[in-house]
């Protein structure tokens, strides 16, 4: 339940664009796309974990100040081959702005 709140938290952040399916945007030129499923930081209410593979135990993520966020998608709700569902997001951030991106990589 309080991931469902975090994620309206989150949509809510783009209230000012009133997504509009039949008008586009031109976002591009001034944000960057990132989807992923979004989580609470541990510590800090102003920032945002986005989980590139929310069912592995071993995945990559980014980290983005709410500040940062332009827009917020919702993009539905995906579900694993063993039940377990989760809800995506797209969140567009602005560029030039600052984030932390955590990719695994073997150590040779």
């Amino acid at each position: 339940m309080e991931t469902k709140k975090y994620i309206q938290k989150l949509l809510s952040i783009s209230e000012g664009y009133q997504v509009d399916r039949y008008r586009k945007k031109n976002l591009g030129k001034t944000h960057v796309p990132f989807e992923g499923t979004p989580k609470k930081h541990h510590h800090d209410d102003k920032l945002l974990i986005l989980l590139t593979d929310p069912f592995s135990s071993l995945s990559d993520f980014f980290e983005f100040s709410l500040d940062s966020i332009g827009h917020v998608e919702d993009l539905g709700t995906i579900t694993n081959e063993k039940g377990k569902s989760t809800t995506k997001i797209r969140i567009w951030i602005k560029k030039g702005m600052p984030a932390i991106k955590s990719e695994r990589f073997i150590v040779e």
